[in-house]
């Protein structure tokens, strides 16, 4: 009776054991548990949006701002040198640094998001159209100027490579003359424009690369690489709104305009062209700097590769527009102003042109990566 009992016993212990087991829920797998974050998904041909943010960030935006900074610094160097000594020489190469100051400013606009627009940095660098007439009543009643009077009194029209353009550029003499004595009001304003000039873009970079008071780096946020990050598909979303917002500005608010092609009546003062009669080089290098980024660079890929990777002959197709704007831009003449007056047939093809290329980002990459295309922070803004 006694063994009878202890198997009793034991059959009951085992029984509930069973029981116990079969109520517990099931373990959640190994990889539910884990706190290691998941690979950033691959399009169809292997490259992750991350791969091609990092690429872009470390190969193109940083490396476009460097260049910035770099050239602003010299328009700095190049406008004290000309009001030192007012002279043919002196004027000449200010006017060559601001052109090429100007070229890597405008081949950034395809990303001008993040610092750019935090810092509010197109009020001071580039707000278009300048004022001439509230510049000169500007100059007239001041004693002396300042850069932190640029910053903080003057308004965005006074201040900027606009500015600078109005001053340095028009007839030899008569800017010369207007720069005499080089402690004049009129120097000491062409001064403090290159000083604030090359502050803002060397706080640009800094704000990208961390090199900042609060060492927070705008590209590792961006391109997934920080602790704390952008998702990858918004910000390859971003790039791609900034190219549809960027082409609409072009296309149809300043050349469409020009032309006169949605209204009957042409309006050449769309093209915001200055003294400088840097219009084409402008349109060129904003193409270029989107262009940049859809190709990605030596280095690695870009856009161009995360298109491929569900559509080749969409990324054909796409490649096959870039060369086809910048081809037709090439065939332009400046003055554009004059040059549309006179005949317009050139811009109206780089106009089809861009209208093609339009059409073709706005739906074919828009739709084969997802992205929501809102409105745009600078709708409707001057620039």
């Amino acid at each position: 009776m006694r063994i009878i009992n202890i198997a009793l016993v034991a059959l009951i212990g085992l029984l509930a054991a069973v029981a116990c087991a079969v109520s517990q829920p099931p373990a959640p797998p190994a990889a539910v548990m884990s706190e290691s974050p998941a690979p950033a998904p691959a399009d169809d041909a292997g490259v992750s949006r991350q791969a091609v943010l990092v690429n872009l960030t470390d190969t193109v935006m940083v490396p476009r701002f460097e260049a910035v900074a770099a050239e602003m610094d010299g328009l700095r160097e190049a406008l004290d040198a000309l009001c030192a000594g007012p002279t043919a020489d002196t004027l000449s190469a200010a006017r060559t640094a601001w052109r090429e100051a100007r070229a890597p400013w405008m081949r950034s606009q395809a990303f001008w998001f993040g610092p750019v627009m935090e810092r509010r940095s197109r009020s001071l660098l580039d707000w278009s159209p300048v004022e001439p007439e509230r510049i000169e009543t500007m100059l007239a009643g001041r004693d002396a100027v300042a850069a932190g009077d640029v910053t903080e009194f003057l308004a965005s029209t006074q201040r900027g490579l606009g500015a600078i353009e109005y001053i340095i550029f028009g007839d030899d003499a008569a800017v010369l003359a207007a720069l005499t004595p080089p402690d004049g009001i009129r120097c000491q304003y062409l001064t403090a424009l290159g000083d604030v000039a090359a502050a803002e873009t060397a706080g640009i970079l800094a704000d990208w690369t961390g090199d900042n008071p609060d060492g927070k780096a705008y590209a590792g946020y961006f391109n997934g690489t920080a602790a704390s990050s952008l998702l990858a598909k918004a910000a390859v979303d971003e790039i791609v709104r900034h190219s549809v917002f960027l082409t609409r500005s072009i296309t149809d608010m300043r050349l469409g305009a020009a032309l006169g092609i949605a209204d009957s009546a042409p309006d050449p003062d769309a093209l915001l062209a200055g003294p400088g009669y840097n219009t084409i080089a402008d349109l060129r290098n904003q193409v270029l700097g989107m262009r940049d980024l859809y190709q990605g660079s030596a280095a690695g890929p870009g856009v161009s590769a995360l298109v491929r990777g569900v559509s080749p002959a969409a990324d054909d197709r796409m490649m096959a527009h870039f060369a086809n704007v910048l081809m037709a831009l090439a065939g332009l003449s400046a003055p554009l102003p004059e040059s549309i007056a006179a005949d317009p047939e050139p811009a109206r093809n780089a106009h089809r042109k861009l209208q093609e290329f339009q059409r073709a980002l706005n739906t074919e990459v828009v739709s084969l990566l997802g992205v929501s295309v809102g409105f745009a922070d600078t709708d409707g803004d001057g620039g």
